[in-house]
């Protein structure tokens, strides 16, 4: 036998690794959260009969054992490594392209997209109210020279048009395209290169479209250079799929404007950035404290400035860093999530009848996400 194994060193190998993992297993403790995934993982599911016997229990159990592997991110960091040595520059559905930039693949259209742009026409035919909206493209549709030659990618300009082209048979919507100020500044630092946001820098012009759009008067970037702090070290959503070597890490800009309240769920501040989400990994979660269901901006006092009264902001996680530059053109800025936020929209509303109305999305969200049938529920 012990012959046997020395003239066969892979089933050694592979016996160790087992023993290794059946040992993890016995002394891990489960991880309730990965930071550097930014979610939570699968818990131990509970054993019934009524699971065993439709076979949820296997399922619920396989994602367990995988979520809650020992070196688990060990494991994947060999896994990107030895894609590499072979010359393959893709892991875990993320794609290296040139420059260090990382893309994550959208090869067909979301079923949930069909359902989400119903919703959203439907929203704009019963609310009453002039609305405007705004789905900005990805990095994938924007930087295509940085894309590796064959990467599969659907059209999302055409998927923005479709919706757009179907809101624009109501008279109170205002379709707004960002696309062509992008594409003027696709050469600067306008989208990170190991996450799906866009940079502060990317925001900014698309407050800068916006306040085109909207007729309000932006403030000019000379005017915040004195506030603006740049934090290096960032890795973001892509890198955490991706884990490959070599990889640079992004650097966070954001501008440290001050307001005079912010209500973030049932807390307030008196700043729109968390600080210490600087010392963890998902730095991104700093702006606006992370993503609320409802939360309100108080911006400063001002003499002089033509501010308007209030915005209802119905947005996803791409407008945490743009929202501090609306707060130069709005008194009340009024931010709903939908993820998190279950109240029925004509009640919001009602509560604020002369408020301007935008929504705001990226479009992986706009494709992905399921819970926009939330702003027709009861309208």
């Amino acid at each position: 036998m012990l012959e046997r194994l020395r003239n066969n060193p892979l089933t050694i190998i592979i016996s160790i690794m087992i023993l290794l993992c059946f040992a993890g297993y016995l002394t891990h403790r489960d991880s309730v959260f990965s930071e550097s995934e930014n979610r939570y993982l699968a818990a131990r599911p509970k054993l019934t009969m009524s699971g065993l016997a439709d076979g949820s229990f296997m399922e619920q159990f396989e994602l367990y054992t995988e979520e809650q592997l020992p070196f688990r991110n060990l494991l994947i960091k060999l896994k990107a490594v030895t894609e590499q040595v072979q010359l393959k520059n893709e892991n875990n559905g993320i794609t290296r392209g040139k420059d260090g930039y990382l893309f994550e693949k959208l090869v067909k259209v979301n079923e949930q997209l069909g359902k989400n742009k119903a919703a959203m026409v439907n929203f704009a035919g019963k609310c009453g109210r002039d609305i405007n909206v705004c789905i900005v493209p990805n990095s994938c549709e924007i930087m295509k020279d940085k894309l590796p030659a064959g990467f599969p990618n659907i059209s999302q300009k055409s998927g923005i048009k479709d919706l757009y082209s179907a809101l624009l048979s109501y008279d109170n919507v205002n379709t707004i395209d960002v696309s062509d100020i992008f594409n003027e500044h696709r050469d600067e630092y306008i989208y990170y290169r190991t996450d799906h946001h866009w940079t502060t820098q990317g925001a900014y012009y698309g407050y800068l479209k916006l306040c085109e759009e909207l007729g309000l008067e932006p403030v000019s970037m000379d005017m915040l250079s004195g506030i603006r702090k740049d934090v290096p070290g960032f890795y973001g959503t892509y890198y955490s799929k991706y884990k490959g070597y070599g990889v640079e890490p992004d650097v966070l800009t954001y501008y440290d404007i001050p307001v005079a309240d912010y209500e973030a769920g049932e807390v307030s501040h008196d700043r729109l950035y968390d600080t210490d989400k600087l010392r963890v990994y998902d730095k991104y979660a700093m702006f606006m404290y992370g993503n609320e269901g409802l939360s309100t901006v108080k911006s400063m006092p001002s003499e002089g400035e033509d501010k308007r009264s209030e915005l209802i902001l119905f947005k996803d996680s791409y407008s945490n860093c743009l929202i501090p530059f609306l707060t130069f053109n709005y008194d009340t800025i009024t931010v709903i999530d939908l993820r998190y936020y279950d109240r029925p929209v004509n009640e919001l509303l009602k509560e604020h009848e002369g408020a301007d109305i935008l929504l705001l999305y990226n479009f992986m969200h706009y494709n992905e996400d399921n819970h926009f049938y939330r702003l027709v529920k009861n309208l």
